[in-house]
């Protein structure tokens, strides 16, 4: 009798949390307890509606609501403590969203949370590439400014047809189209016609 009401219990957790978003968070150290961690949506009337938690023991568990859910939101701390601690993209999907806030904060775990972590190491690469390229392009001759200046370009071309991979594969959710419309002034006319979001878009509309 106990094994099975132990695997009721079970069941019934896994269904509430398939039907929650859950953000469960580590920190470098317990000098941030007591603190407060939030979740703000990204798009929303004033004030938004914004889900926050404490941190306790270098953790924190953080229940998004429902009118919250399937919506691109950041992770943040008060911002006297931002320069230590990175604010964070996290997409309220239905489960468990684990999330490190460090100077470089990561998110993992969860399916849409794995693409935009995806993209943000790309882009994370992409720049800091490009910014070490046109810091030695600021002290260097004509000719060697415009071999730089070439090497840019092939490096972002590089970077944006990998970004439209990740927008082809995740043109179906809301990751995807986020991503797409950061990108989109990036892309070829040609790249925004095969990923079909456009078009999608309209019909919505």
């Amino acid at each position: 009798m106990k094994k099975i009401l132990f695997l009721l219990f079970i069941a019934f957790f896994t269904a509430c949390t398939n039907k929650t978003s859950v953000i469960e968070g580590t920190l470098p150290s317990d000098d941030y307890d007591g603190q407060v961690v939030f979740w703000v949506p990204m798009e929303g009337a004033h004030p938004k509606p914004v889900d926050s938690t404490h941190i306790d023991k270098n953790t924190f568990h953080l229940v998004i609501s429902n009118h919250n859910m399937n919506k691109m939101g950041i992770v943040r701390v008060r911002p006297h403590l931002r320069l230590a601690l990175q604010e964070i993209l996290v997409f309220t999907e239905p489960g468990i969203v684990q999330v490190k806030l460090d100077s470089i904060s990561s998110a993992s775990d969860a399916p849409l949370n794995e693409v935009l972590q995806s993209w943000k190491e790309r882009k994370r690469a992409h720049d800091k590439e490009v910014y070490a390229l046109k810091k030695k392009h600021r002290t260097a001759g004509t000719e060697a400014q415009a071999e730089i200046k070439e090497e840019i370009k092939n490096l972002s071309d590089v970077y944006y047809d990998d970004i439209f991979q990740i927008v082809v594969e995740n043109k179906d959710n809301e990751v995807g189209r986020f991503i797409y419309s950061l990108h989109k002034s990036s892309f070829t006319p040609e790249q925004i016609q095969e990923s079909g979001i456009e078009n999608e878009i309209i019909i919505v509309k």
